[in-house]
């Protein structure tokens, strides 16, 4: 059950510019993934408890290290741009701002 709703969940995707990587956001905008479109690893995850930037697991077994920035704990504005630009840089996928919800966001007197 738990599986059904979570895929009912999923609003919509959207690929790179090269299509090596597409992005997929939740409906209730508290969640992105970005996986690769060459091994079906997932190599960027943006959720209100942290963030995930991983190399694929192709570039893992050739020796690179699994995480390229992660963090664990309550998501901030900061962590929300940071995101957005290593997306894009190093997977050329073009999150649009408006995917997550800034209600999900770490209060900044917490």
């Amino acid at each position: 059950m738990r599986y059904e709703k979570a895929m009912h969940s999923l609003h919509h995707s959207q690929f790179s510019a090269d299509s090596e990587y597409q992005a997929e956001f939740s409906h209730y905008r508290d969640a992105i993934w970005v996986h690769s479109c060459a091994d079906g690893s997932t190599v960027g995850r943006f959720g209100k408890n942290g963030v995930d930037i991983h190399n694929t697991i192709t570039e893992q077994l050739a020796g690179a290290p699994e995480c390229r920035h992660c963090t664990h704990g309550r998501v901030t504005a900061a962590d929300w741009q940071m995101f957005r630009e290593k997306a894009l840089e190093y997977w050329r996928v073009d999150i649009p701002i408006d995917t997550f919800d800034p209600k999900f966001f770490k209060e900044s007197n917490s």
